[in-house]
């Protein structure tokens, strides 16, 4: 019971790790679109009224936050990857005892 736990909590965490790999993938796609933005503002004339200059500073407000977001989704795919690890572990101890306990009582059996 407890080998069959382990191992449903161990598959909903590596599960949830290519959701966030996607995540990233958008953040970091999110990251590159804002950069072209800023890169085409930086052509446009600057007599906009200050709307040029207020969009860029939108655009870098903007970047800073999906660095900071990419910073916490890479943090919570490390600590994903580390719990799985952690729980396949204590899956592979469990197995094991289980293979002993059987091999114990075959030998039972046998006698």
């Amino acid at each position: 019971m407890m080998r069959i736990v382990l191992f449903l909590v161990t598959a909903t965490v590596l599960a949830a790790s290519p959701v966030l790999a996607d995540t990233i993938g958008e953040l970091e796609s999110a990251k590159s679109a804002l950069q072209t933005a800023k890169d085409h503002l930086k052509d446009t004339p600057k007599e906009l009224e200050g709307h040029r200059k207020r969009a860029l500073e939108n655009i870098n407000q903007a970047m800073n936050q999906l660095d900071q977001a990419l910073a916490a989704a890479r943090q919570n795919v490390k600590q994903d990857e580390k719990k799985a690890n952690q729980l396949e572990k204590k899956a592979d101890k469990h197995q094991q005892k289980a293979d002993e306990l059987e091999q114990k009582a075959n030998q039972k059996r046998a006698q």
